[in-house]
């Protein structure tokens, strides 16, 4: 029956003919309903409905609402439909998930769940799956389960019940046991119903994206499944999509199956023959139409079905018929396919039964490097990448090098440092190598990164048949070039000062000249080349006597240069040429010997290479890294950097917060800085890591923005090391749990990653992230989480950060935070995959609403590899990052209060200390930085002692009414010992926060 009101009030909404007549109308309306709801007496469920109704079309015009919620939720408890339904709505639309004003319609919830009313279960269960959260789950999944497996619930039922079973299994994965319902769910897959299939496979792959455990069956379902729809043509015409049966059931049936490890032919055969049959008549049947949404449905099918391909890898002998029909997609007019097809292909490319079939498609894919599309330059990009080897290397080169002349600035960068690792890779000729690599930064120029020519200087200097025709040719390329780069300029002023010797008979490249030709770009040059160039000219001079007072003159202005490190060395080089330091003279001008064979520095930066791609948004990763290390598996070597020999570089730091340790290095005289007499190179790194005649390369100025402290959460993170208050954890005193071996918890077939007891896992760095706000959290041979955190009052930002590390991406990659008593967290959300040596970040916002002692886990669950993957992590949230200080305590106030908290409420451990007692730095920063107390002296009588005081700031509350902690620690200065007592008005929080300090300050 229509609500004859409601519709003059739109009415009359829609004929406003201005923002302020509209909004006169509103308020007029607002306060008749304001003055209706003040006496719901008079008001019967006709009228309240109505009234509800035209609240909710304000609400949907953008109009602030702030009443009738409590007659939305009473209107959920009617009998009839039309009420319950605006009732529902109502709530679905004003209310937010963890809303207080949700409790107050659970039980009507479930009683309209257990109800035998078919629409009302329906009408509940699109409730819950709009605005249900933690608390629904815990008290509402065992009905929603019912309802699903129960034989009697109808079809449109059902499905609702998997969907709504789904969305409460997100929110709380404690909520059911998915594996002790794995068969009941998939017989239900034995259903003729499209419709409910969907809904079924969509909860089935809910469950699998955060452990397959249970389901082993499923891959046999889905094949079944596929067989009736696809080969069968078991479907009715409504389930047909542009004469598509069911797109949508496909692209999940063929996603469950790579949940799961590949079938084997020995004991799957038949299904595998089966499963090959439904991928052939759907790579033969997809076409190229007109029709845009024909287009897009049948090649959404078609590329699951070549992730599946891919997957199954050669058991499905299906490989070369992908491949060609990609290499059809990629020739088509239409930019949308031409991108997924080099996108897929990329990934082919990956498998070694693919190369040869990738290749005859070569010229093709260096002609979409010319598309006026920039998504498809760069996924062709990838392609050319992967596809790159011995055979085709110096092609693909000369090809990327034409590209690179007039390649957008954006991709420059990127593009370079692929050059140079593939040039460097597949080199047969060192020649060739060299004539690449300046051709790279005569076109390149400011683009080529510092790693290149320091690597391209440590293969010349190893490679004594190299260095002549390398010197005479880097010098020839200066010559002919008025305005140089600045890194070819570098790489010709260290081959001089290193090799001069070998071309000075050669027509115009005499010392004199070679002199000449450097000193004329000594002006234009930036200061670290500067600094080179001095290196140079003095060797210059050390070969050729001749030059000494050209090279004179030249340091002489360069004594009272501005930048430091110019000035030090031309004093330094000027007072070397004295004659009391003749011998030393000839020791330091020396050439340099052989580096070291160690990973190329061109090699790590390309591996944590990651651009944002401009097109997309979206993080763009590096193809080609996992083609070179299939080529090292194939050929038997080493992956670079792994051997642990002197040149072993580590495995790449995702997150930045482990700096392998530098090689150890004679110490310098204490006036000589790095880069001073004893290092010709101004502290070059030609390729990384140390050795004899390699130093590190000097500071590079941080640019604005970077390196970001604990108060910018969205500036870089810097995890590594460096002042603040990081302090290293101690052993375990007395309360204090000794840390847990993550790496023998995590062994390689692991699936659980949690305490022995079942509990949150409890990483090492746990009490140091306690009293840090920035560090590692959490790291295995697969993922890196890394945190940030800045705290103010009761609330907190924290940003987690997952680094992938493993060469295959993170598939069902879910985050989910179990909450603990008295703190309040909302998490964003993140992507379900995590692309190699990608990483991305997730916002948790924090509340403190009372005193705890438990804090919240976070639940990381993955599939990487063949390895599924389900971690329960201890969040370092503890009750002194919401603590604010409190100062300004006489003597008698302080003991009062100190007093006052004694007994049950007090925590108490004896430890050695760290550092000397008589240095109260550390417990002055402990307290005001990590613990976030107000250090207060002079209250205790001796000296020696430490007291603080803060109190814990909590939701809702004054100061004056938050709950108080107080410190103190009591050092015997004799025995280097320390008590150190808490107390506060919880005991449990109090225990929390004594073990913090106590592995802070004590010692093993």
């Amino acid at each position: 029956m229509a609500m004859r009101g409601l519709v003059v009030f739109i009415s009359d909404i829609r004929n406003c003919q201005s923002k302020e007549a509209e909004q006169k109308r509103i308020d007029k309306e607002m306060a008749n309903i304001r003055q209706k709801f003040s006496k719901p007496a008079d008001l019967n469920g006709y009228q309240r409905k109505k009234y509800v109704w035209k609240i909710l079309y304000m609400f949907m015009l953008g109009y602030e609402v702030d009443f009738g919620h409590m007659e939305s939720v009473g209107l959920i408890s009617s009998p009839k439909y039309s009420e319950k339904m605006v009732g529902y709505m109502a709530c679905s639309l004003l209310l937010r998930e963890g809303d207080e004003l949700l409790r107050l319609i659970i039980n009507s919830i479930k009683n309209d769940l257990t109800s035998n009313h078919d629409n009302f279960m329906c009408l509940a269960m699109g409730s819950i799956c709009t605005v249900g959260g933690r608390e629904f789950a815990e008290t509402l999944a065992g009905d929603v389960q019912k309802i699903l497996l129960d034989s009697r619930t109808k079809v449109f039922v059902r499905k609702k019940a998997a969907l709504t079973l789904l969305r409460l299994y997100r929110k709380n994965q404690e909520c059911c046991n998915p594996a002790e319902i794995a068969s009941r769910v998939l017989d239900l897959l034995d259903d003729s119903n499209l419709g409910l299939l969907t809904s079924l496979v969509n909860l089935i792959l809910g469950f699998c994206a955060f452990s397959v455990e249970g389901w082993d069956e499923a891959p046999r379902r889905a094949v079944g499944l596929l067989t009736r729809v696809v080969v069968n043509k078991e479907y009715s015409n409504d389930y047909l999509y542009y004469g598509l049966p069911s797109p949508w059931l496909q692209i999940r049936l063929l996603r469950l199956i790579t949940y799961f490890p590949p079938l084997e032919r020995d004991t799957d055969g038949v299904l595998i023959d089966r499963l090959v049959t439904v991928l052939q008549l759907i790579i033969s049947k997809t076409e190229v139409t007109k029709n845009v949404n024909k287009n897009n449905a049948t090649h959404a099918v078609l590329f699951e079905a070549i992730q599946l391909i891919i997957h199954m890898g050669p058991s499905t002998d299906l490989l070369p018929q992908a491949v060609a029909l990609l290499g059809r997609f990629i020739s088509i007019r239409e930019a949308n396919i031409r991108y997924l097809g080099l996108e897929t292909m990329s990934r082919l490319s990956q498998h070694p039964d693919c190369a040869g079939d990738i290749k005859r498609h070569q010229s093709t894919i260096l002609f979409s490097l010319k598309d006026a599309d920039v998504s498809i330059r760069r996924r062709a990009l990838d392609l050319v990448y992967s596809m790159c080897d011995h055979d085709n290397c110096r092609e693909t080169i000369k090809e990327l090098l034409t590209y690179l002349a007039n390649a957008d600035f954006a991709l420059r960068e990127e593009l370079v440092l692929k050059i140079a690792i593939l040039a460097e890779r597949f080199a047969d000729d060192l020649a060739w190598y060299v004539r690449v690599v300046l051709q790279l930064i005569q076109t390149a120029g400011e683009q080529v990164s510092e790693e290149i020519w320091y690597r391209v200087v440590q293969i010349i200097t190893n490679e004594e048949q190299l260095q002549q025709y390398a010197t005479e040719t880097v010098f020839k390329a200066l010559l002919d070039d008025a305005r140089p780069p600045e890194n070819l300029l570098r790489i010709c002023a260290y081959l001089l000062g290193e090799f001069s010797h070998l071309i000075a008979e050669s027509e115009g490249m005499d010392a004199r000249a070679q002199l000449e030709a450097l000193n004329a770009h000594m002006s234009s040059a930036s200061l670290p080349t500067r600094a080179l160039l001095l290196s140079t000219f003095t060797k210059l001079a050390h070969i050729e006597p001749s030059l000494e007072e050209d090279v004179a003159r030249v340091l002489r202005p360069q004594r009272a240069a501005i930048d430091q490190e110019v000035q030090q060395r031309a004093l330094e080089y000027t007072a070397l040429s004295s004659p009391e330091f003749v011998d030393l003279k000839a020791t330091v001008l020396d050439m340099m010997p052989a580096f070291p064979e160690r990973e190329s520095a061109v090699l790590k930066r390309i591996k944590g290479h990651i651009t944002e791609s401009q097109s997309e948004g979206i993080k763009k990763t590096d193809v080609v890294m996992d083609k070179i290390e299939q080529a090292d598996k194939r050929e038997g070597r080493a992956p670079p950097g792994g051997g642990g020999g002197r040149g072993a570089a580590p495995e790449p730091d995702l997150l930045g917060a482990e700096e392998p340790e530098p090689a150890p290095q004679p110490a310098p005289p204490p006036p000589q800085p790095a880069g001073g007499i004893d290092d010709m190179l101004g502290g070059l790194d030609l390729g990384g890591g140390g050795g004899a005649g390699a130093a590190p390369p000097p500071p590079q100025p941080q640019t604005a923005g970077g390196g970001g402290g604990a108060d910018d959460l969205l500036g870089d993170l810097d995890l590594g090391g460096g002042g603040g208050a990081a302090v290293a954890p101690a052993a375990p005193v007395q309360v204090v749990h000794a840390p847990i071996d993550v790496a023998g918890l995590m062994s390689a077939g692991s699936s659980a990653g949690t305490a022995p007891d079942g509990g949150p896992l409890e990483t090492p760095t746990f009490i140091s992230l306690c009293v840090r706000n920035e560090g590692v959290l959490f790291e295995d041979d697969l993922v890196q989480v890394g945190l940030k955190a800045e705290y103010q009052g009761h609330q907190g930002r924290v940003v987690l950060y997952y680094g992938n590390k493993a060469p295959t991406p993170l598939m069902q990659f879910h985050v989910a935070v179990e909450q603990a008593e008295g703190v309040s967290v909302q998490a964003s959300i993140v992507p379900q995959s995590l692309q190699p040596r990608q990483q991305m970040q997730q916002m948790l916002q924090v509340e403190c609403t009372a005193p705890f002692a438990k804090p919240p886990a976070l639940r990381l669950s993955f599939a990487g590899g063949m390895t599924n993957r389900s971690l329960l992590i201890k969040l370092p949230l503890a009750p002194t990052k919401f603590c604010q200080p409190l100062g300004g305590l006489s003597q008698p106030a302080f003991f009062e209060r100190w007093n006052g908290l004694g007994g049950p409420h007090e925590a108490q451990a004896v430890c050695d200390l760290r550092e000397k007692p008589q240095n109260m730095n550390l417990f002055n920063e402990l307290s005001a930085k990590g613990l976030k107390l107000a250090v207060l002296p002079g209250i205790d009588p001796l000296p020696t002692n430490l007291v603080a005081s803060g109190c814990l700031a909590l939701k809702g509350r004054q100061q004056s009414e938050c709950p108080f902690v107080m410190l103190r620690i009591e050092i015997n200065v004799p025995q280097s010992k320390a008590r150190v007592t808490v107390r506060s008005t919880d005991g449990g929080m109090s225990q929390f926060i004594l073990r913090e300090v106590v592995e802070t300050v004590g010692t093993a």
